[in-house]
């Protein structure tokens, strides 16, 4: 295995994510984690627009919130988990849309940052965390949360998108206070 390609971005926050992203099991002989693969790739094909194919910021994947709403997410997380979920979080989500962009032709590629989050946000967050029995790690600090993303190669450049908010990152925030892109 390659080791991570790194860039820092201004300051480096102190707890600085060591784990490489989320993936989601795909259980031996399991019918339903194929299904669901099947499923949502699938449903992609049946949502296909001819603006998705140009369109950078979305990438067309909006059918993906008519059916899944970010939140918390007990891990591990299964193929087969997706369906009945009552919410996915970044890391899922990061995992579907990197499948159905990597389907599409797309050279995908998963980052993670740190980012700015505001205290009264994390507050929030670890409420609905702690309410769903989920652990609250990627909560770095009252103004400082872990997030997965995806890096998409798209024409004419890069994109650095955020599948659980539908955009770039960067678009409405503020820049991320460091990031890690992963190759394998």
């Amino acid at each position: 295995m390659t080791p991570p390609a790194q860039s820092a971005v201004p300051a480096l926050p102190a707890k600085v994510p060591d784990q490489p992203p989320s993936a989601l099991v795909e259980h031996p002989d399991c019918v339903a984690c194929a299904d669901t693969r099947s499923w949502l790739l699938a449903h992609d094909r049946a949502e296909a627009t001819p603006a998705r194919e140009w369109d950078t910021t979305t990438f067309g994947l909006g059918w993906l919130f008519r059916y899944f709403r970010w939140g918390p997410s007990r891990w591990p997380f299964a193929w087969c988990d997706v369906p009945g979920a009552a919410h996915l979080d970044c890391g899922v989500l990061a995992c579907v849309a990197g499948m159905v962009l990597t389907a599409r032709g797309l050279r995908v590629e998963r980052v993670q940052l740190v980012e700015r989050a505001a205290v009264e946000e994390t507050a929030l967050w670890r409420a609905r965390w702690r309410a769903a029995g989920c652990p609250a790690g990627w909560i770095l600090s009252d103004r400082e949360v872990y997030h997965e993303v995806l890096l998409v190669h798209a024409e004419p450049e890069p994109v650095l998108f955020d599948p659980t908010e539908l955009r770039q990152v960067g678009q409405g925030r503020d820049r991320p206070l460091w990031m890690r892109k992963w190759v394998w």
